[in-house]
């Protein structure tokens, strides 16, 4: 009886400490956490490795073929590659929306003029680790130490002559003249990933 009872209260411990570390996990990464390393084997042909994007801060946002919060982002999205790329920061699309084929997702981005990468995060592994939420959602990371510096919207207004403020473009030009991020959160807006 004393075995059973060693056994069942080893049991339920371990299974408090999963539920513990289930709980701690559960609001995905918070700004000035470390964040997980990550790679997708693309559809493209290119692995693309986190740690290894070869740039200063990597900007992961996540992207949707269908959403209507999307679609006027192209223009501006490619701005800020143009404006940020020479300047040690890279630009990553990443579409987790289960119900977005590669095929869309290739067609989206000639059609749209991407000039930055958009990977196919299949099964929502990498939406699923940052707790991704909606399209557009912004994540950017500062490669040096993994460590999560700005998260939430590209800007105020999907309509781009309504933008009153440019939080990701602020968020890179303090990161760029080597400040703290003045306003480093965000509430993300746009349509729910499709998991």
């Amino acid at each position: 009886m004393k075995k059973l009872n060693l056994i069942l209260t080893l049991v339920f411990a371990l299974i408090f400490s999963v539920k513990s570390i289930a709980a701690n996990n559960s609001d995905g990464f918070s700004v000035g956490d470390k964040v997980s390393d990550f790679t997708i084997d693309n559809y493209d042909g290119t692995s693309y490795t986190l740690s290894n994007s070869g740039a200063n801060y990597t900007v992961l946002i996540f992207l949707s073929t269908k959403c209507p919060f999307v679609q006027p982002y192209s223009e501006r999205l490619n701005n800020l590659v143009k404006e940020f790329s020479s300047n040690g920061v890279t630009i990553w699309g990443i579409n987790s929306n289960n119900t977005e084929p590669v095929d869309e997702i290739k067609t989206h981005s000639a059609d749209h003029g991407y000039t930055f990468p958009v990977l196919k995060d299949n099964n929502n592994v990498v939406a699923d680790m940052l707790k991704a939420e909606r399209t557009p959602e912004v994540f950017v990371v500062r490669n040096s130490d993994m460590t999560l510096v700005y998260h939430g919207r590209i800007d105020d207004d999907k309509e781009a002559e309504k933008v009153t403020v440019n939080d990701l473009q602020n968020a890179l030009n303090d990161l760029n003249s080597g400040k703290e991020v003045a306003v480093s959160n965000t509430k993300a807006f746009g349509c729910t990933i499709k998991r």
